[in-house]
């Protein structure tokens, strides 16, 4: 995949400028960077969310988005959120629940569950597309240390299960030791590449002490 921003601007304010990034199939990236420095505005432009630049975007396959805010439909069941969206079928949409730890909550609404099950219910969706490239914007704020972790497994094992590229969006450098093979630093405005760093070590074989090690050079 390959993202080419020439320009990207809210009012006056050129927020992306020549910025070029290319991703490979099932690679795994990580966009670090200061809140407001143009993250999620990139993550909506390869989503096809934000036509309001000059650039294009292409090789990205099928797409699929998970929001910090999990944005169900709250008038339908969960089950409906997987099956309507997707078109994945009812038995599909039961076992990605039953992959994220929520066998039980096909028939139940969404303003019934926690925010780390709606997370949860949120990345199921997003795999029920089948996508190609997984585009996930700080899917692990505001939850506490252990439902991140946790979260932070069911990520790795999902991408194990139905491999995808993907693009993560955080604040967190430990997160993306944890989870990525790349992690790209954004900084200065417009936004540019400031840092861009490559994991030799497998993401499977990433202990505590490895995690924070690398994390330390971020």
């Amino acid at each position: 995949m390959r993202i080419e921003v020439a320009r990207k601007a809210y009012g006056e304010t050129t927020i992306l400028r020549d910025f070029v990034l290319e991703v490979a199939p099932q690679e795994s990236v990580a966009l670090l960077g200061p809140s407001g420095i143009g993250k999620s505005t990139l993550l909506r432009i390869v989503a096809g969310l934000d036509d309001a630049y000059e650039g294009r975007v292409t090789g990205a396959g099928r797409i699929a988005l998970a929001f910090q805010e999990p944005t169900l439909l709250p008038w339908r069941s969960v089950r409906d959120n997987l099956t309507i969206t997707t078109r994945c079928t009812a038995s599909q949409a039961d076992e990605l629940l039953a992959s994220v730890g929520l066998p039980q909550v096909g028939d139940r609404f969404p303003n019934t569950l926690s925010l780390g099950q709606a997370r949860r219910v949120s990345l199921a969706r997003a795999f029920a597309m089948r996508p190609d490239t997984l585009l996930l914007d700080e899917p692990f704020a505001s939850l506490d240390r252990d439902a991140s972790s946790k979260m932070q497994a069911l990520l790795l094992d999902l991408l194990r299960a139905h491999p995808a590229r993907l693009i993560l969006v955080t604040h967190n450098p430990a997160e993306a030791a944890r989870l990525v093979t790349r992690v790209l630093r954004l900084g200065g405005i417009p936004a540019q590449i400031e840092g861009d760093t490559r994991f030799e070590t497998p993401v499977a074989d990433r202990d505590e002490p490895t995690i924070a090690a690398m994390a330390a050079e971020l």
